[in-house]
């Protein structure tokens, strides 16, 4: 009785470990790709994309974001990623591959798309016109 019970005890201590962390009700709580992404409108087979700086962002440790110097934090819960505080705080985009789709207020898509564009320099900057470039 008593090794049936410990048997037990153990297996229900260990299936949190294996487990992914679930947020209810979003889904798995989870990280994304560190380093800058960059904002565009997407093209067409005539047109290439319009950047759109002005929506850049670096990835950083700590679940959080660069945007113009200022950090901010994130939340993904299974495909919805939040921006949680900071300069761009209230933004939703859905995660698309390895895109992300940004959400109007309603949760529709809307046009503009962010895409990893490289990893993040030493010191996090997502500003391409710093000094030593």
């Amino acid at each position: 009785m008593v090794r049936a019970a410990l048997s037990a005890l153990v297996l229900c201590a260990a299936v949190p470990a294996i487990m992914p962390a679930m947020a209810a009700p979003g889904g798995t709580m989870q990280t994304i790709a560190q380093g800058r992404w960059t904002c565009e409108l997407p093209g067409d087979a005539t047109t290439p994309p319009t950047p759109r700086p002005e929506n850049n962002f670096s990835i950083v440790p700590d679940s959080s974001y660069l945007a113009n110097g200022v950090r901010g934090t994130y939340l993904l819960l299974g495909k919805r990623f939040t921006m949680t505080s900071g300069p761009f705080a209230g933004r939703r985009f859905d995660k698309v591959g390895l895109s992300l789709i940004k959400l109007d207020a309603e949760g529709k898509r809307e046009v503009l798309r962010c895409v990893r564009a490289g990893a993040v320099r030493d010191d996090y900057s997502a500003d391409d016109t710093a000094p030593g470039d």
